[in-house]
């Protein structure tokens, strides 16, 4: 009996120190060398890994890109027209000028003009949709606007003719990122569904408190005198004249068509995944560059346009 129990006892000892050691093989494979080790060699793995190209919406440059051509169009035009004043000695130019003249006067531009800037404007409110950060965006923007205020408030000030640009398009855009940046953060902060049902009613009173108000500007000008107001809506007198220099947009409506484009946007592109995959981007590089470029395509444009014809006419005299 006695060597029967201590073969047991001897057997059950060796049971357990089998599975101690099977245990203590499991922790040593967790230790935090192997799992560092482990680790290492995966990101290394993926590091091999060719990168992954950043695919854009190429429908939205693309609209955007016809639009600031457009705008460069109807600037070299401006230039045109305002610079020479008819006085060209070439036959180039004094034929430039005629069709400015026929194109200012003209029912196109009358009718282009706005539904281009404002198209220009709401394919920007969908561009939100695909931006990481719309607040540093904004920020960019603002200090981009206010730059191009300086620029041409120095240029003004050089050649004695009054072409600051105190709030267009550029301005528009920048204090709408801004402001989407908010309402972002905002509905961010809405949790409960009833929540987001007041916010997303609020909004739609703004957008077409936005639309209605501008509007309504455009038909009956406000006789506001205090500058502090001109950038919101369409005015009239001699101090706002001024305020508008060489171009000018006002605030509203276009704030409203913005949010329409940045709420499709979310709506349309919350894939964020072109809705034309077949189509080849690269036969319409050229207008997605000027479109993915915009901003710096306008300022340069409009500075390069402007400069150019400035010191071929009234410096060398020989336009």
């Amino acid at each position: 009996m006695k060597g029967k129990f201590a073969s047991k006892r001897n057997n059950k000892s060796d049971s357990t120190v089998e599975k101690t050691e099977s245990v203590s093989s499991v922790a040593e494979s967790l230790t935090p060398e192997n799992e560092s080790d482990e680790v290492s060699v995966q990101l290394d793995e993926f590091a091999k890994l060719p990168p992954v190209k950043k695919q854009r919406v190429w429908e939205v440059d693309f609209v955007r890109g016809l639009m600031i051509l457009f705008v460069v169009w109807d600037h070299f035009m401006w230039d045109v027209n305002s610079i020479g004043i008819g006085d060209y000695k070439t036959s180039l130019f004094q034929w430039l000028y005629g069709l400015s003249e026929n194109y200012y006067g003209g029912v196109l531009r009358n009718v282009t003009h706005d539904v281009f800037v404002t198209l220009f404007v709401f394919t920007s409110g969908m561009s939100c949709s695909f931006s990481r950060s719309n607040g540093r965006r904004a920020i960019k923007m603002i200090a981009f606007a206010c730059l191009f205020t300086a620029v041409t408030a120095a240029i003004s000030a050089i050649i004695g003719i009054n072409l600051t640009i105190n709030f267009n398009v550029i301005h528009v855009i920048a204090l709408s990122v801004l402001l989407w940046a908010v309402i972002e953060w905002c509905w961010g902060k809405c949790k409960q569904n009833w929540q987001k049902n007041i916010f997303g009613s609020v909004m739609l009173a703004v957008t077409l408190t936005a639309l209605v108000v501008g509007a309504c500007a455009k038909h009956s000008p406000w006789t506001n005198t205090n500058p502090m107001w001109f950038f919101l809506a369409e005015h009239k007198g001699a101090d706002y004249a001024k305020f508008c220099g060489g171009d000018y947009l006002p605030f509203l409506p276009d704030f409203g068509w913005f949010l329409i484009g940045a709420f499709l946007g979310r709506i349309i592109y919350k894939e964020r995944k072109s809705v034309f995959p077949t189509v080849n981007p690269k036969y319409v590089s050229p207008v997605t560059f000027c479109g993915r470029h915009s901003i710096w395509v306008y300022f340069g444009s409009q500075i390069f346009m402007f400069g150019v014809i400035y010191l071929f006419s009234e410096v060398l005299h020989l336009l």
